[in-house]
């Protein structure tokens, strides 16, 4: 209470100075943390992980502390922003979807870090003052905010923005506990609730009648709750649960060797897992390193199409678990190969992904401004190198599932805004509320009923929309990890779906002939003989 307090006097005193004087102009850069933006009649602002980790400050409290450093680029979620400023663009090109107007943009690098997410927060609801392309200074309009990645992120800066009735619209937080609208009211999410992947996961587990299962949960609102939430239905369904185990955020050497020693030690041959793919990757590590062999793994949608772990550990090959719809989206890629890293508008990110993909330098007296600290190479950047020629995780658009939820994030709002622009009401009402929004004015308590109201069919022939708590359908698809053609790549095949819109007997869907399981089996009775004990 004392932190919402405090939040609330520190963001009045910041609104009441809010002018467009020079020297206001100068003070708010400090504030903004944008990494690349672009102007717009309408601004959306997107926060993404950028860099996966923080890297810790040190304070004296001597000086103002310098700008927060992260590290470790995520190229996805790099491929993530990219994603964005297309899909903007692309609606800016479309004559029949908000005709007349231009959106802008304003990318954030959070750094999977709270405290960032808070900052960027604090940022868009003081509307920081910058110059404009005519050098005036000047406050952009920003009406709601595109993220965050992760559910706790989500949680927390939410309840900043509920102060201001700033929507919040994300793109990957499942935590069902963002359902809950007494806590929530402006949140609204692409991606299902957790709700349904923990019910529908304890239905698989049921119907390959595995009876005797270890599970595993991330640190985290989305490890926990869902892990909560599996077990209470897995064992409605007559399932035991034989361990729980929680994945600290940065664990040590010895807490991972005890969370294996756990996994190694127990008769449960199949871990269920809900974590990310940066708090899994150090537990499948350690297994792999202890040479823990013959155990099933089910995975979570947040890490069953990791590509970093997939290929890192191909002894995981026959994981499966439930994975968001995905989508072809056509000319993302050429556009992804379009980056470049000094253009207009300078990203950042962008530059240090290309020094860090082709080891070299640019022989600039422009400074980074990354997040990150700089590294610098013997070899000179020319420019001219070619992502093309590259096979990275950033140029990866064979599984685009986020991406898609990134899609359907990015054309709601723009869908919302489209009718909102169409407004019809009556012009002669006196009642605020009844009146139509300005926007190029727009404030954005006027824009949520817009979000509430949307329904659509996307070009992908999916109906979107929200239910009354702010959720879609709850629709996956199952996912097994198997090996390629070449015996060693691995790959992500689609061995069902699960469709919450459905009656119930015909939700979950499964091509039992299709699946491998791990050891290369393919009937599940050879590998799963449970050996139950008290």
């Amino acid at each position: 209470m004392q932190l919402l307090q405090v939040t609330t006097l520190l963001l009045s005193f910041l609104c009441t100075t809010h002018s467009a004087s020079e020297a206001d102009c100068d003070r708010w850069q400090d504030l903004d943390s944008a990494v690349v933006h672009k102007d717009g009649q309408v601004i959306l602002a997107g926060m993404f992980p950028i860099h996966s980790k923080g890297i810790e400050q040190q304070l004296d409290f001597t000086s103002s502390p310098g700008k927060r450093r992260c590290r470790g680029l995520n190229l996805r979620a790099l491929r993530w922003t990219q994603a964005m400023i297309y899909f903007i663009e692309e609606i800016n090109r479309d004559p029949n979807l908000l005709p007349n107007i231009t959106l802008g943009y304003r990318i954030y690098d959070t750094c999977w870090l709270v405290a960032l997410s808070m900052r960027t927060a604090l940022s868009v609801v003081s509307q920081p003052l910058k110059r404009n392309s005519t050098g005036a200074c000047s406050s952009p309009a920003v009406p709601l905010v595109i993220g965050d990645s992760g559910s706790t992120l989500s949680m927390s800066i939410s309840r900043l923005l509920n102060l201001f009735s700033v929507p919040l619209v994300s793109y990957f937080s499942s935590c069902a506990c963002l359902s809950d609208k007494q806590q929530f009211p402006f949140f609204f999410r692409t991606i299902p609730s957790d709700a349904y992947q923990a019910s529908a996961l304890a239905r698989l587990v049921k119907h390959f009648g595995w009876t005797w299962v270890g599970a595993l949960g991330g640190d985290d609102a989305y490890g926990r709750t869902a892990l909560d939430m599996f077990t209470t239905e897995v064992t409605r369904l007559g399932v035991c649960v034989a361990f729980r185990v929680i994945i600290p955020k940065l664990p040590s050497q010895l807490q991972l060797q005890d969370i294996v020693k756990t996994i190694r030690d127990s008769t449960a041959r199949v871990l269920v897992a809900f974590a990310t793919e940066e708090d899994i990757q150090p537990v499948v590590e350690e297994t792999v390193r202890q040479k823990v062999m013959g155990k099933q793994w089910v995975a979570s949608e947040a890490w069953i199409t990791s590509t970093l772990i997939s290929t890192t550990y191909p002894s995981l090959s026959g994981t499966i678990g439930f994975a968001i719809r995905r989508a072809e989206i056509p000319g993302l890629r050429t556009f992804l190969h379009s980056l470049q890293p000094l253009a207009d508008p300078y990203n950042p990110s962008a530059r240090e992904f290309w020094e860090t993909q082709f080891q070299c330098s640019f022989n600039t007296s422009t400074p980074v401004g990354s997040m990150a600290d700089p590294v610098h190479y013997n070899r000179i950047c020319t420019g001219q190198e070619k992502i093309e020629d590259t096979e990275t995780i950033y140029n990866d658009v064979s599984q685009l599932r986020v991406t898609y939820n990134l899609h359907k994030a990015v054309y709601v709002v723009a869908h919302a805004l489209h009718n909102l622009l169409m407004c019809k009401k009556e012009e002669s009402s006196t009642d605020k509320q009844q009146q139509c929004p300005d926007i190029y004015n727009l404030q954005p308590w006027q824009v949520i009923q817009y979000l509430k109201e949307v329904n659509y069919t996307n070009m992908f022939g999916d109906a979107v929309y929200f239910d009354e708590h702010g959720d879609p359908v709850g629709s996956y698809d199952v996912v097994n990890w198997q090996k390629g053609p070449d015996g060693r790549t691995p790959q992500f095949v689609t061995v069902g779906r699960f469709d919450s819109s459905l009656p119930t007997k015909q939700q979950l869907v499964l091509y039992q002939d299709s699946i491998v399981w791990q050891g290369g089996f393919r009937e599940v009775k050879f590998l799963f003989i449970q050996a139950f004990t008290v």
